[in-house]
């Protein structure tokens, strides 16, 4: 009897530590979502999705080169001085970054017609999951259930992430990804974090670094473990990078033999780092290019779209304004709650906030070093990534301030998303 209520237990124990028991413990907290977040997740979805297809016939930015490569993926016939001349139909025109995510696209105009809703339908969800991915991170590493909805909510209606969750670019599939990866990481899920790791580096090779901001963050916790327990601890960080590095490669492989004339995944990553390294200017940088000191700034902001119409009087009146820019409420708070939040992982004090900068060091030092060894081409929108982490880093600031300060930066968030949102001169008559 005491034979068979140990095996019970160990069998229970084993079950508990299984990938299905993972699995089934993540999906219950994916269906226990409160009211709050489901609004602020619906809200952010209406933002993404109203007026999609507008403005109509037109490429929003990076559409002139990822819907063509798209088209051509799908075998249409495609004129653009945006593609190589020798580009095949069937093939991806666009060898210097990985194809999953074109290939996505070409799927959707396949299945669905070649329109703006098949371009930009899948941006909106990911952009979207963005939101609630975020929230779970917050909870996942002691954020209090205020801190994960104002980290939400900053995602939900910041500009840069609003407008790439609209388009047809590769950016928010790259984002999408590395915040799937670290909430299945964070919930013990750590091959399959792995794969999806590796999925967003098929979408945009940096989408990878997303491996480099965990295991800085591990660095952090393992320097303070007991030297005997730290191959234990560092065993979910190796398996996560050795399952993406495997499934990278594999899947390079074979996307590469499906829709490109590779036949050596590493030899596509060589071509994608030597194509990038030769990204460089001379002298200080041209519109739409700027530094990444100029970011902190709000400098480098660029025009994506926009469309006028003339008026009577000789008048031109803005329609449409699609802006690559960060939100300034955001950007200028950022340094002080990043400051914080580094202020709090140095003391040990909050996991929230070591990861919220290992993630920025990670997602920004890279194209700060870039610039500044190599005079490397940089644009606003490679901040992207770092503004999840950002919204954490603010989450974690807002608890530090009075409430009036803390309701006022949500009021100006609210502000902030009317002023720059794209169809907001239309809305004004």
């Amino acid at each position: 009897m005491v034979v068979s209520v140990v095996t019970e237990e160990a069998t229970e124990s084993r079950e508990r530590g299984s990938l299905v028991a993972r699995l089934k413990r993540g999906l219950g907290r994916v269906v226990a979502t409160p009211v709050p977040i489901g609004l602020i997740v619906g809200f952010g979805a209406l933002a993404r999705g109203y007026r999609l297809a507008d403005p109509r016939g037109a490429l929003i930015f990076d559409e002139a080169y990822y819907v063509q490569a798209a088209r051509v993926i799908a075998g249409l016939a495609v004129a653009s001085d945006h593609l190589p001349v020798d580009a095949r139909s069937g093939l991806d025109p666009n060898s210097e970054h990985p194809p999953l995510a074109k290939l996505i696209l070409a799927g959707c105009i396949r299945a669905f017609r070649d329109r703006e809703l098949s371009w930009r339908v899948p941006s909106v969800l990911l952009g979207t999951l963005c939101i609630w991915l975020v929230y779970r991170i917050a909870l996942q590493l002691g954020g209090t259930r205020g801190q994960a909805l104002l980290a939400a909510f900053i995602v939900a209606f910041e500009n840069m992430c609003v407008v790439h969750s609209r388009i047809a670019t590769l950016d928010i599939y790259m984002v999408a990804f590395v915040l799937a990866g670290t909430w299945l990481y964070f919930a013990s899920l750590f091959e399959v974090a792995g794969i999806t790791f590796a999925v967003a580096g098929l979408c945009k090779l940096n989408g990878l670094g997303g491996l480099a901001a965990l295991a800085l963050y591990e660095a952090g916790r393992l320097a303070n473990a007991p030297p005997e327990t730290r191959w234990k601890q560092a065993r979910p960080l190796l398996l996560t990078s050795g399952v993406a590095a495997v499934f990278f490669v594999l899947a390079l492989g074979a996307l590469d033999c499906w829709v490109t004339t590779y036949r050596n995944p590493l030899a596509h990553v060589a071509h994608i780092i030597d194509y990038a390294s030769h990204l460089t200017h001379q002298g200080q940088p041209q519109a739409p290019q700027s530094t990444p000191l100029q970011w902190w700034l709000d400098g480098g902001a660029f025009e994506y779209l926009k469309t006028t119409v003339g008026l009577s009087n000789g008048d031109v009146r803005t329609l449409v304004l699609f802006r690559g820019a960060l939100s300034e409420h955001v950007i200028f708070a950022a340094p002080l709650a990043l400051l914080y939040a580094a202020q709090l992982a140095w003391r040990g004090r909050s996991r929230l906030g070591t990861f919220a900068v290992a993630s920025v060091l990670m997602s920004y030092v890279p194209f700060l070093l870039s610039w500044a060894l190599t005079s490397r081409v940089s644009y606003i929108f490679y901040m992207l990534p770092s503004v999840p982490a950002i919204a954490l880093a603010i989450a974690l600031l807002g608890d530090a301030v009075p409430r009036v300060v803390r309701w006022g930066f949500v009021a100006a968030v609210v502000y902030a998303f009317y002023f720059s949102y794209p169809f907001h001169y239309a809305w004004r008559g």
